[in-house]
């Protein structure tokens, strides 16, 4: 590690203390079961992921902090992601870098892994510049590790591995379709 990893805890607006040449990105594990807003008060880590931890390890990945926050979720108005570990990582041209978010299935339960790809392996691999702004699920991401239905994004924006950097929400894209209506209407 090149001594630019910095972990914070802290909310998603503050981090404009880094250096230049970094990229922040959330920092979790999750099952996607364990996320429920209306439960939050109650929560409870009632999924075993030793085994998953177990297999992950066994595939040379990095295990970041469980949080019940991580999981995939499209609740646009939920603070979910308030206190989560935001990490800075090297992304220059000697050291290129980026945000990930990877998906897959363990023994039925769907997990999302969030980290910088820097962090991300046990014996460090290089991160190759074409694949940002990119999501992979084929034969390669599949063998990644023992899970299955894997699926591996990238992108290097600030925080842009949560749920909302892959999909549109729904008022955006109600705008797009009412903007969309009112220049037919015109035409």
């Amino acid at each position: 590690m090149s001594g630019l990893t910095k972990y914070i805890k802290t909310t998603p607006q503050i981090f404009k203390s880094r250096l230049k040449g970094q990229v922040a990105c959330y920092s979790c594990i999750s099952f996607t079961k364990e996320f429920n807003p209306r439960k939050m008060k109650s929560f409870k880590f009632n999924i075993s992921t030793t085994g998953l931890f177990q297999t992950l390890d066994k595939g040379g990945v990095l295990i970041p902090k469980r949080m019940r926050q991580c999981p995939e979720t499209y609740f646009e108005h939920f603070s979910k992601y308030h206190r989560m570990d935001v990490v800075f990582c090297s992304n220059t041209d000697m050291e290129p870098g980026a945000c990930v978010k990877f998906k897959g299935d363990y023994d039925g339960n769907q997990y999302v892994y969030r980290n910088c790809w820097n962090n991300m392996w046990i014996e460090k691999r290089p991160y190759v510049r074409r694949l940002s702004e990119q999501c992979y699920n084929d034969e390669l991401v599949q063998n990644f590790v023992a899970t299955i239905n894997n699926k591996i994004c990238f992108c290097e924006d600030d925080l842009c591995n949560s749920s909302h950097s892959i999909s549109l929400s729904s008022d955006l894209f109600f705008i797009i379709v009412f903007v969309t209506f009112l220049c037919l209407k015109l035409i």
